[in-house]
């Protein structure tokens, strides 16, 4: 009886010692596994937020055309505007004039940390690094090349085409009112250059699409000077940049007191010279403004 008690307390006492051991390499193994869940769910939350940031698209633009497209298009992708952005011809808000400013320079813009560079009419870099995207716009005249230019941008940028569809509806409105009208108004484009413009300028699709007629017969863009541009009869003048315009010895319009007199002694619209820097979203609501003036003449 002895014997067996000591073997049973034997046998009792390993047992106990070996249930401690499993016990001891279960918390072990428990905490080796929290520890390399720990680690994955960190190395997973890393990726993510590197990943998350990949996709983040933001967008420098380095002209004044560039910037109209943006401020329309991706306002919440601007990281930084172009070098006007800041100039009375920009239609940047407040806040948006506060954004950083760039331009066509390799070192600025490698420097500014954007994802996408939108380059002007005309401009490109190839010194910029292979994994920013280049987005350059393409000069035009028309509605057109707004249409083409935002496609551009949106594709890009991954955007929705929302906006673009309302730009569609207006510019659609537009025509449907210009088949009302029984008459076409005669319409005069002066900058406060003095220059004007003729056929194959955006400024005459804007008159066209109000439903005016440009009395200049000449194609582009051209500088008549005095004697020449009083011998137009238009029933609508528009003046541009003269508002918000750069002070220039060039401001003939201003200084010239017979070209001066020869405008006010008709009907005047402004439209604001940062409307349309080029053909940019702009130049829709510039037609619907001359639309308007078109509709007040007597």
């Amino acid at each position: 009886m002895n014997l067996n008690a000591s073997s049973i307390s034997l046998h009792l006492c390993d047992l106990n010692h070996r249930i401690k051991v499993m016990v001891f390499h279960i918390i072990n193994i428990t905490k080796t596994f929290y520890s390399i869940f720990f680690i994955y769910l960190t190395i997973m939350l890393s990726l993510a937020i590197e990943t998350k940031a990949m996709e983040i698209k933001s967008v420098a633009s380095t002209s004044l055309c560039g910037d109209t497209f943006i401020l329309e298009l991706a306002p919440k992708h601007i990281s930084h505007l172009s070098w006007q952005s800041r100039s009375p011809l920009s239609t940047a808000n407040e806040n948006q004039k506060k954004l950083p400013q760039v331009w066509n320079d390799t070192e600025t813009l490698i420097n500014s940390g954007a994802s996408h560079i939108l380059f002007g009419p005309g401009e490109t870099n190839n010194n910029v690094l292979p994994t920013v995207q280049k987005i350059e716009l393409k000069w035009g005249e028309g509605f057109e090349t707004i249409r083409s230019n935002a496609e551009l941008i949106i594709k890009s940028l991954e955007l929705e085409g929302d906006i673009l569809d309302n730009w569609e509806e207006r510019i659609k409105s537009l025509q449907r009112k210009v088949e009302t009208r029984e008459i076409k108004p005669k319409v005069l484009y002066l900058s406060r250059s003095g220059s004007s413009a003729g056929s194959n300028t955006f400024v005459d699709e804007a008159i066209k699409s109000a439903g005016g007629l440009n009395v200049v017969k000449q194609t582009g863009w051209y500088k008549p000077d005095a004697e020449q541009l009083i011998k137009y009869t238009p029933d609508l003048i528009i003046t541009s940049y003269f508002d918000n315009g750069y002070e220039s010895v060039e401001a003939v319009a201003i200084r010239n007191k017979v070209i001066k007199r020869f405008i006010y002694s008709h009907p005047v619209v402004e439209i604001e010279g940062g409307l349309w820097p080029c053909a940019g979203p702009g130049l829709i609501k510039a037609a619907e403004k001359i639309s308007i003036a078109l509709d007040s003449l007597p």
